[in-house]
């Protein structure tokens, strides 16, 4: 009986055993699919993560670039306008010193004069005028001979002339032109424009 007992108390002890390995590899096996499961997620999210900051990255790279390029044109167009206006002042300076050179010359400065005549015959018919003049500049020169005209030499005048008539002017005075300069200024840089495009 005791033999018996014994061998009960065997297979009972060799079944527990059993049981209890059973167990643990149930145990073991949740572990290790619980363990997967974790790393799994954590691989996932360290991913997600990694291309949330490559995201990042690229998109601050982007904007740097775009900031970089935005600069860059900015300069470029400041440079371009600081070279425009260099150009223009040039040109202004040159077409005054030719147009003050012209005035001296008497065969232009008749021409000049007899323009200016037309179109104030044509602006203020017969009415009387005043016609503002250089210092050094001779009435006669005029080339009309009329009593309702009355000459004003005027010292801040170095070319041309002011034809007024009722409180209306005709200006072609240089310095009436330095008046127009911002409508002068388009001109001649469509001038030069059309002499770049030609050369």
């Amino acid at each position: 009986m005791i033999g018996d007992q014994s061998e009960s108390l065997q297979r009972l002890l060799q079944r527990l055993s059993q049981h209890q390995e059973a167990a643990c590899q149930e145990i073991l096996a949740a572990a290790e699919a619980q363990a997967a499961e974790l790393i799994a997620t954590a691989t996932a999210e360290a991913k997600r993560r990694e291309a949330e900051a490559v995201r990042a990255a690229e998109q601050r790279w982007a904007e740097a670039q775009a900031m970089l390029q935005a600069r860059q044109a900015t300069d470029e167009r400041q440079y371009r306008l600081r070279q425009t206006q260099a150009v223009l002042e040039r040109g202004w300076n040159l077409l005054l010193t030719v147009l003050e050179q012209r005035w001296t010359v008497a065969s232009q400065r008749r021409l000049w004069v007899a323009m200016l005549v037309q179109r104030a015959e044509r602006l203020f018919a017969t009415a009387d005028w005043v016609v503002q003049h250089p210092l050094q500049w001779q009435t006669a020169e005029l080339g009309i001979d009329r009593a309702e005209i009355r000459f004003q030499a005027d010292a801040g005048l170095t070319a041309g002339l002011r034809i007024g008539c009722q409180g209306a002017w005709l200006d072609g005075t240089v310095q009436g032109m330095m008046v127009n300069r911002q409508e002068l200024s388009a001109l001649l840089l469509a001038q030069l424009e059309q002499d770049e495009a030609n050369s």
